[in-house]
C-alpha cells in the first residue's frame, strides 16, 4: 500500500472471500484489513479466525468512510458492477473477483471509470498468477509445442452450485482467461451447448467451442455434476502436447514430445499425404510452486503502490466478459455460432 496508515476493505467473506481475508491479513497484518458482509455469522467466523480484523455489516458506509485506500469485491457476480462502481467513485483502487460483471456494457463502464479516475482495477483471474500456467506460456513462447493446433480444458466436480449464475459463468472464465493468455488474443467466435439437470433454469454442464485466429481451436468442458474432479488444460501442437494438471501436486506440467507431421508427396493427380509419427520423451519441467492467490494479491498491492497496471487488469476482465457473453448467447440459442468481436478502443 502507499503508506503505513492505508487500509484495505474486503467486501464479502463467503466461500472465496475468506481466502482473501486470510491472504491480505498475512500480507498487511490484521489491523490494516476490514471486512464487510451482510451475514453476521460470516463476520463472526472471520472475527474468530482473524482477531484484529475489523468487521461491519455496512458495506456502503465503509466504502464512503474515507478510511480505506483499496477494496476487494468478493461478492456474487451479479453485485459486482454496483459495488466496484461505488468503490471507484470514492477513489478506491479495486480488486474484483471474476467475472468482472455479467454484461459487456457494465464491464466497459467500470474499466473506463478506472482509467478516468486513474484508479487500479484488477480482476481476480487467479490462474494468470499460477506458476504452472506461466510455465506453459513460457514453453509456448519458446516454440516447445511447435505450431499450436488446439487447446482443451476440463473443469468438472460435484458442486459448488452457485445460486446466481450457471456453471459456464462460474467455471469457464478461468479457462477463457488461460486460453486468451496462451493465444495472446481473443477468439473470433464461440459456440456452446449445455444442459440443466440440477436446476431447470440454469445450466450445470456446458461444452464450449472457441475459434481463435491462426486458426487455433479451443474446447472447454465445465460441469457441476461430474463425480470425477478434473482441472486440466492441454495445448496440442505440431511438435508436442503440453499439459497442465492442477490436481497433480508432483508434476503439474508435462511435455509430451510426440507429434505427427504430414508431407505432400507426388504420386497421382491428387497427390497424397504421407504422415510420419514422431516419438519422444515425456518431460516434467521443474516449476517452483507458490500460491496463485498470494501472488495475485501481492501484485495488487504492488500496483496500488507503483500505479502500474496488473496483468489481470480491467481490459483483461472486459475481454473475458465479452467472450462469456457470447458463450451465454450461444447457450440460449442452442449452440449457434456467435461472433465475439474485436476490442473497441482500450476496453
Amino acid at each position: 500500500m502507499k503508506n503505513a496508515t492505508d487500509r484495505l476493505l474486503i467486501i464479502g467473506c463467503g466461500h472465496w472471500g475468506r481466502n482473501y481475508v486470510r491472504t491480505f491479513a498475512q500480507l498487511l497484518g490484521a489491523s490494516r484489513v476490514a471486512v464487510a458482509d451482510a451475514n453476521p455469522k460470516a463476520l463472526d467466523a472471520i472475527a474468530a479466525a482473524h482477531p484484529g480484523v475489523e468487521t461491519t455489516a455496512d458495506a456502503s458506509g465503509a466504502i464512503r468512510s474515507g478510511a480505506f485506500a483499496a477494496a476487494v469485491v468478493a461478492t456474487p457476480a451479479s453485485t459486482h458492477h454496483a459495488l466496484v462502481r461505488d468503490c471507484l467513485a470514492t477513489g478506491l483502487d479495486v480488486l474484483a473477483e471474476k467475472p468482472l460483471t455479467l454484461n459487456v456494457a457494465e464491464a466497459r463502464a467500470l474499466a473506463s471509470a478506472a482509467r478516468r479516475r486513474k484508479r487500479i482495477l484488477m480482476v481476480g483471474h487467479t490462474f494468470l498468477y499460477n506458476p504452472s500456467v506461466r510455465k506453459v506460456r513460457e514453453l509456448i513462447d519458446k516454440g516447445a509445442a511447435g505450431r499450436i493446433y488446439y487447446m482443451t480444458a476440463t473443469r468438472t466436480h460435484l458442486g459448488l452450485v452457485r445460486p446466481d449464475v450457471n456453471a459456464a459463468w462460474d467455471l469457464a472464465p478461468h479457462d477463457v482467461s488461460i486460453f486468451n493468455y496462451f493465444a495472446g488474443r481473443l477468439p473470433v467466435a464461440v459456440s456452446a451447448m449445455g444442459a440443466s439437470f440440477l436446476k431447470k433454469d440454469r445450466e450445470d454442464v456446458a461444452f464450449i467451442h472457441l475459434e481463435y485466429p491462426g486458426p487455433v481451436v479451443g474446447q472447454i468442458h465445465v460441469s457441476w455434476a461430474d463425480s470425477n474432479k478434473q482441472r486440466t488444460v492441454a495445448v496440442v501442437g505440431s511438435d508436442a502436447r503440453i499439459v497442465f494438471d492442477d490436481l497433480d501436486a508432483l508434476e503439474r506440467v508435462k511435455i509430451f514430445e510426440k507429434g505427427i507431421s504430414a508431407n505432400l508427396a507426388g504420386g497421382d493427380s491428387f497427390g497424397e499425404f504421407l504422415f510420419s509419427l514422431r516419438d519422444g520423451d515425456i518431460i516434467s519441467p521443474r516449476v517452483a510452486y507458490s500460491e496463485p492467490l498470494l501472488e495475485m494479491c501481492k501484485e495488487f498491492l504492488d500496483c496500488v503502490k507503483t500505479r502500474r497496471q496488473p496483468l489481470s487488469n480491467g481490459d483483461t476482465g472486459v475481454d473475458v466478459v465479452r467472450v462469456m457473453c457470447a458463450i451465454e448467447q450461444s447457450l440460449e440459442q442452442g449452440g449457434k455460432r456467435v461472433l465475439v468481436g474485436a476490442r473497441k478502443g482500450t476496453a
